[in-house]
């Protein structure tokens, strides 16, 4: 059977095959062998010009089939000659796949073909970016900045913004054919069933990705004033390295890469002097309230809808420009403050429940209720813009106080993409917040503007168990039934040895979104073998500890004056006080003792216990040194950080978390001396 492939917003690593949906796990027809007696019985073959992208996927290929089998297939170009006989792998845009009818040039970036015919396996592709919807030229440097290490450039296969279509085909046939699954990055997060032998099945399928941006922020740019608490260089470079390798192997990245950022932060500099009317009016005054502060701008104004429409013309119409369809809208980092009659006019009716799942400490409680002015906003701008360029998208995010949904039943279209960044809202929520929460994107979705999920709850837990995997899992599955298109989550902080349920939805929910999530869970437990049902139990009860706490952590955040996302440690020890580990340490100790004969799983298990070990030792030292103690650190607190920072040097090159988002928060929540400021070089 032939498939046909259609591009659709809202399909998913769709199976797009003569009209019809398959499910990714169902093979039918012969079976061709691969690796048979203790023998490879195919070639990888790949064009003679291939790309990094198909180089790089021949090579994962062949380590995961050997890794299952204990079988190296040799890889080999077109240009090496004819492949000899038995199966073969024909990866990216070979001579054979053209005489098989694929066109890998027709392939959107991302989308890929993958086809059985006769003993051989094609997967090809949309490895090229094509003109088009881009950035603004200048711009890609704030993307790779947010998203990719340094040391990744353009065109690299690790490298968010290029096409991985050929790999991603690759991932998808080794996850479906061998039961590949990738639970952390590293070796011992890679999860290879072993098999004597290895076959593929009939497929003819073209796959494209349900989200045309599927972004986790990699967190590698965390840094503190205090060094000796995170990662020596070295440790730093192998942990960027493996978290790429693995971001990948989940399939993040974007077919359609566009730039979005505070866009106005340097307006008032630039323009303050001319056109004050553009910026915020707060008690009579126009633009920051104080000298370098924050300022939000005066939305209603039509010079500054104008100006936003003409700089992005003149952008898109330079010889040297991308000639973006899409346009950067996004709100300065601050409430929405104008109090102009314009903006206030555009303001819709306050629903009653406005504030009622704030902390009255929260910026936002008590803020006026402006999402209808920036609805406004936004399709004032599109407008404008779409008499230059009828596909022209403006970006935007909810946020703040314009983040929950419009009362006065404006109506946005397709053009308008908004970022969906809701303020407050962190899990554990009630269960009458959550539906609170999921309401305001089915409001948003309504108003018809494209919606992409650009929260910040990933932020949120330090290196703590802290599991709420099922309560995100049911908020993602609901956005994705309202329309999702793409996400963008920051920040992966890397606490792979505690929160590993939370990561791994996060990962698989990208390409499985309507999975079960027990189901999707399920493979990550049973990757520790003897111990999957323990290891179960495990983060069950942690799991359970996290959302049966709620009420105390909100009151434990807020009676310290701590924030869920930069100041956590100030609060870790109320949150999770010492006698709470002793449940979850009998667990593992019951886990590693059920697969002491398999080795790789009890490395696994272990790799859990330093998770914990690690956050009981942080939670002492929270308790200890925390800003909030009101008498000031506690004598013995030194004592206890030498043996936290013992502790991370001896475990910084096993993955089990990100040191450096740890140094991150610390640095602003606890009483630090100068031995935690040494040089990186001096570290012991």
């Amino acid at each position: 059977m032939k498939g046909s492939f259609e591009l659709h917003p809202r399909r998913g690593w769709a199976l797009v095959l003569a009209g019809a949906l398959f499910a990714v796990q169902i093979a039918c027809g012969s079976e061709r062998p691969i690796v048979a007696a203790g023998q490879a019985r195919a070639t990888v073959v790949v064009p003679g010009d291939a790309s990094p992208v198909v180089r790089y996927a021949a090579q994962e290929l062949v380590e995961h089939i050997a890794k299952a089998s204990g079988v190296t297939l040799p890889i080999m170009t077109e240009a090496d000659g004819q492949p000899g006989d038995g199966s073969h792998f024909f990866l990216g845009a070979t001579r054979a796949a053209e005489n098989a009818g694929i066109d890998a040039a027709a392939l959107a970036p991302e989308t890929f073909v993958l086809r059985t015919i006769g003993p051989d396996v094609y997967i090809v592709g949309g490895d090229l970016r094509r003109g088009g919807p881009g950035t603004r030229a200048g711009e890609h440097a704030v993307s790779d900045a947010l998203y990719n290490p340094p040391e990744i450039p353009p065109g690299d296969p690790l490298n968010m913004n290029t096409p991985g279509g050929t790999m991603f085909g690759v991932y998808e046939w080794l996850e479906r054919e061998l039961g590949v699954r990738w639970l952390w990055p590293g070796e011992l997060g890679t999860f290879v069933p072993v098999r004597h032998e290895v076959v593929a099945h009939d497929w003819d399928e073209t796959v494209a990705p349900r989200f045309f941006q599927r972004l986790v922020r990699p967190g590698l740019g965390f840094t503190s004033d205090h060094p000796a608490l995170g990662f020596t260089p070295a440790a730093a470079e192998k942990y960027a390295h493996e978290q790429s390798v693995f971001l990948r192997r989940c399939r993040m990245g974007r077919g359609t890469v566009i730039t979005y950022h505070h866009a106005f932060t340097d307006w008032w500099e630039k323009y303050g002097e001319d056109h004050p009317e553009w910026f915020q009016l707060v008690n009579g005054k126009r633009g920051p309230m104080k000298p370098g502060g924050r300022f939000s701008m005066s939305v209603s104004e039509p010079g500054l809808q104008q100006k936003i429409v003409d700089l992005w013309q003149a952008e898109r119409t330079k010889p040297t420009g991308t000639n973006p369809h899409y346009i950067n809208a996004v709100e300065n980092d601050i409430l929405g403050l104008c109090e102009c009659e314009g903006c206030r006019a555009w303001d819709g009716p306050v629903p009653a429940d406005a504030m009622k799942f704030y902390s009255p400490k929260s910026k936002v409680f008590g803020a006026r209720f402006v999402s209808d002015r920036y609805a406004h906003f936004w399709l004032a701008v599109q407008q404008l813009a779409a008499k230059h360029d009828p596909d022209a998208t403006v970006v935007g995010y909810v946020y703040f106080n314009y983040f929950q949904a419009p009362t006065s039943g404006i109506k946005l279209n397709d053009h308008i993409l908004l970022g969906y960044c809701p303020s407050g809202g962190w899990y554990p929520r009630s269960p009458e917040e959550h539906a609170w929460f999921k309401r305001q994107w089915r409001g948003w979705a309504d108003t018809g503007a494209r919606l992409f999920s650009r929260t910040n709850y990933f932020l949120d837990g330090y290196c703590m168990p802290f599991i709420f995997a099922h309560q995100f899992a049911d908020d993602f599955q609901s956005e994705v039934r309202n329309g999702m298109v793409a996400t963008d989550f920051d920040s992966l902080t890397g606490q792979w040895a505690t929160q590993g349920p939370d990561l791994y939805l996060l990962m698989r929910l990208h390409t499985r979104p309507d999975a079960d999530p027990d189901e999707l869970l399920s493979e990550y437990y049973a990757a520790f073998g003897p111990a999957a049902t323990e290891v179960k139990a495990y983060f069950d009860y942690w799991e359970n500890y996290t959302m049966g706490h709620r009420a105390q952590i909100n009151e434990a955040f807020d009676s310290l004056h701590a924030s869920r996302w930069r100041t956590w440690a100030k609060a870790a020890h109320a949150v999770y006080p010492t006698e709470c580990f002793a449940a979850g340490e009998a667990m593992l100790a019951k886990a590693a003792a059920a697969c002491a004969d398999d080795r790789t799983a009890a490395e696994r298990v272990a790799f859990l216990q330093a998770g914990l070990v690690h956050a009981k030792l942080s939670s002492r030292v929270a308790g200890l040194l925390s800003l909030a103690r009101p008498d000031g650190p506690a004598p013995e607190g030194k004592e206890a950080l030498a043996e936290l920072l013992a502790f991370r040097r001896a475990h910084e090159f096993s993955g089990i978390a990100n040191f450096n988002h740890e140094a991150w928060v610390e640095d602003l929540s606890w009483t630090l001396g100068t031995e935690t400021k040494q040089a990186p070089e001096l570290y012991p």
